[in-house]
């Protein structure tokens, strides 16, 4: 079990690093927000560079973060039900859902996001806009998204069944009342 705790503690230690890393994206897409502002609204002067940075810019963000957001359980969960069951069968659920949700649609996209990034930089493909950027750095954020969230299901899928086993241990490890030992 602490060879367990220590890969995830390790996985979940990378991804709290890179998402507190990437959680600056924030400020990039608002810098990039306001000085569209100033430049269209105070000099008259929109860019036509702005809105396809300030898309480009979000999307990485929102792919890069998943990975951490999924680790501090950050998504909307409705759990009216769900609180009501027993630990251990909070735990099943868990890892049942992710190995028959999560998992199987990670490790699906994450070989397309790396062939989506691949022909794009091969290709030198660039955006429909006048600015024409090149793309590829958005897909491989994409990619980079995608790998850091299939580490991480694999490290929070580990936690759930490492607490699912300590749950059961701790049942057995309760002293009994004591009716066993009339009998």
């Amino acid at each position: 079990m602490k060879i367990v705790k220590g890969i995830c503690k390790g996985i979940d230690k990378v991804n709290d690093v890179l998402g507190n890393i990437f959680s600056v994206l924030v400020l990039g897409i608002l810098a990039v927000i306001i000085c569209e502002v100033v430049l269209r609204r105070l000099f008259n002067s929109p860019q036509i560079w702005t809105q396809d940075l300030i898309v480009m810019l979000f999307a990485a963000y929102i792919i890069l973060i998943s990975a951490y957001g999924f680790q501090k359980k950050a998504f909307v969960a409705v759990d009216v039900v769900f609180a009501m069951l027993p630990k251990l069968v909070q735990h099943i659920l868990h890892v049942v859902t992710y190995v028959c949700f999560l998992v199987p649609f990670v490790f699906w996209i994450l070989p397309k996001t790396w062939a989506f990034f691949l022909k794009a930089y091969t290709t030198k493909e660039l955006t429909y806009s006048v600015w024409a950027a090149p793309t590829w750095p958005v897909k491989l954020c994409f990619f980079v998204g995608m790998l850091l969230l299939a580490v991480q299901s694999v490290s929070e899928i580990l936690k759930e069944i490492v607490a699912a086993v300590e749950t059961v241990q701790s049942r057995k490890a309760l002293p009994s009342d004591g009716k066993e030992d009339q009998a």
